[in-house]
């Protein structure tokens, strides 16, 4: 893919760290701070780092099913079905009617099949070889993912009630507690919904308009002592969960959330999120406080 082949080339002139401030400039405006304050800023200065690499079994989502089974039970991985190194006609022909196909080496790469028999096997057998050929890491530069060897993975998919909207509550911690949450909604028109721990509306846009607000769900308190121990013993991690019908499934653990591009309004979250990092102020319900609506 040219855009790849690009950014591959680019890799071996650019370092990770210059590239992530020319990013960060970009859609900031302004070049980050030396050493970094905000939140945004500390994420540009993770790119780059050697720990980054330390944190490839946790975004390798083969890898991950075992930790996540070590430290919060095995009933909350998404059930799957296979793994392939590629799509195979045998393959295919033992995969149910519905099953999600995605790679173990990246981000945001998936293909919900809501039934097979309405699908072109070619065209989804080269979309899988496409994910297989990339490194991920030379799309944003993610050290995580650079050495992570791809394979497929094919899982059963989530609906609620049936196919309607599937919402992923994604979950920011700092030293293993969580600050706000926030949930990516596509309807009526995108946006990102913020809520503290307890399920307060907060005053804050991340990028999209926050302009709806949605029930807590029934599972709240389960999935918050999910996310406290999947958080534990990292300064800031993304924990990332599905609530559906037949229960709770962990989705990934992320780092560099969009390597630190989105931003927030007002601009102090993103100053107040850089000293729940330091541990300049302590993640609490008080600290939270203010930023409700």
């Amino acid at each position: 893919m040219p855009n790849y082949a690009l950014r591959k080339a680019a890799a071996s002139v650019v370092p990770d760290r210059l590239f992530a401030n020319l990013v960060y400039l970009r859609h900031h405006r302004r070049w980050p701070r030396t050493p970094p304050s905000r939140f945004t800023e500390r994420l540009a200065a993770r790119m780059g780092a050697a720990e980054l690499e330390e944190y490839q079994v946790y975004c390798d989502k083969l890898a991950v099913r075992d930790v996540v089974a070590q430290r919060i039970g095995e009933q909350y991985l998404v059930p799957n079905y296979e793994t392939s190194d590629r799509l195979t006609r045998d393959l295919w022909e033992r995969l149910p009617a519905s099953f999600v196909m995605k790679p173990n080496h990246g981000s945001g790469w998936h293909r919900i099949v809501r039934d097979k028999s309405e699908e072109d096997f070619d065209a989804l057998a080269a979309l899988g070889n496409g994910w297989l050929a990339e490194n991920f890491y030379y799309v944003r530069r993610e050290r995580q993912y650079r050495r992570i060897e791809p394979r497929l993975m094919f899982q059963k998919a989530l609906f609620w009630h049936g196919g309607n909207r599937l919402v992923d509550y994604k979950f920011h911690c700092f030293h293993g507690k969580i600050a706000f949450i926030h949930l990516a909604v596509r309807e009526p028109y995108k946006q990102r919904l913020l809520y503290d721990a307890d399920w307060n509306r907060l005053a804050v846009r991340y990028t999209d308009p926050n302009d709806a607000d949605l029930p807590a769900p029934v599972d709240l308190a389960e999935m918050r002592s999910i996310v406290g121990r999947l958080a534990a013993g990292f300064d800031y991690v993304r924990v990332d969960l599905f609530s559906v019908p037949e229960g709770i499934y962990f989705s990934e653990l992320t780092f560099t959330p969009n390597v630190g591009t989105n931003g927030f309004d007002p601009a102090g979250f993103d100053d107040f999120l850089g000293k729940l990092w330091s541990g300049e102020i302590p993640v609490s319900t008080e600290t939270m406080a203010r930023w409700r609506v």
